[in-house]
This record gives C-alpha cells, sequence and structure tokens, in this order.
C-alpha cells in the first residue's frame, strides 16, 4: 500500500530556531561571566564595617543589662525551668545582642565563618562553643563554665 504522504529528514526544516536558541545561550552566559566579573562582590556585601563604639556610660548600662539576662538564664538552668540546650540558645541571642549593641554590627544575622571573618575572637570563640550545644539533641557541655565565660565576654568588652 503506498500513501501520499512523504516524511521530510528533520534538516531540511529551517535552521533558524535552532541558530536562535543557540544564539541566546550563548549571549545569556556570556552576560552571566560578564556581570559577574563586572559587580564582583558590590552588589551583595564585602563593604567595609565600621565599628561603632558607644559612649562609656551607655556601655556600661547595656553591659549591666546583658549580665542580668545571664543571671535569668543560670536560674532557670539550675531551677529546671529550661533545659541545656534552650540556655545556650539563650545565651547565643544574648551575646550576638549584646556586640550588636555595642559596635552596631549586625552578627545576630551572621554564621560562625561570617562572625569569624569579623576579626572578633572573643564572639568567634563563644559561637563556636555554643554550637554543638545548641543544636545537639544531648550534650555533655558545661553550662555553668560556658555562663562564666560568656560574663567574662560582656564585662571586658572595650
Amino acid at each position: 500500500m503506498s500513501t501520499s504522504v512523504e516524511l521530510q529528514d528533520p534538516f531540511h526544516y529551517m535552521p533558524v530556531w535552532l541558530i536562535l536558541a543557540v544564539g541566546l545561550i550563548v549571549i545569556c552566559i556570556f552576560l552571566q561571566v560578564f556581570f559577574r566579573l563586572r559587580f564582583r562582590g558590590k552588589l551583595y556585601g564585602n563593604r567595609e564595617l565600621r565599628v561603632k563604639k558607644a559612649r562609656p556610660e551607655t556601655l556600661a548600662l547595656k553591659k549591666r543589662r546583658y549580665l542580668r539576662e545571664l543571671d535569668r538564664i543560670d536560674s532557670a538552668v539550675y531551677a529546671g525551668r529550661i533545659t541545656v540546650r534552650d540556655a545556650y540558645q539563650r545565651m547565643s541571642v544574648v551575646i550576638r545582642l549584646f556586640v550588636y549593641e555595642a559596635t552596631k554590627i549586625r552578627v545576630q544575622d551572621c554564621t560562625l565563618s561570617e562572625i569569624r571573618a569579623l576579626n572578633m575572637p572573643a564572639l568567634t570563640q563563644l559561637v563556636a562553643e555554643y554550637y554543638e550545644p545548641e543544636f545537639a539533641e544531648y550534650t555533655m557541655a558545661n553550662i555553668k563554665q560556658s555562663i562564666f565565660k560568656t560574663r567574662r565576654v560582656i564585662e571586658t568588652w572595650y
């Protein structure tokens, strides 16, 4: 049985669409590379952080406020009202907010690697110490020692 329809090879169709698609992909890749190289680091940050020191009397008030908060955490842990994990999470918030209020650097939004890049060794050490007990279900961390270290950092902040 013969048919009246004859099929054509795919290459007999107009290659314009294929050429346009490939050209568009090449242009997109070129623009992506160009803008990444041109605006590297300018869109999302890498801005120089300026530490704004608080006045001594203001800093003293902030120190007292956050030391009282540490006392609340300490008493809540030993009274059994909160778990050790909750205490570490609250201490992380306390130290980050204290540093933010003392320097105006938004460390409460930073990860450990970002804090490490800020060159604040005392804060980096505390946050690194908090990570395991803060996220682990069970921990053997010494909460009393961590509260003492946090208290020391707040008391000796410049």
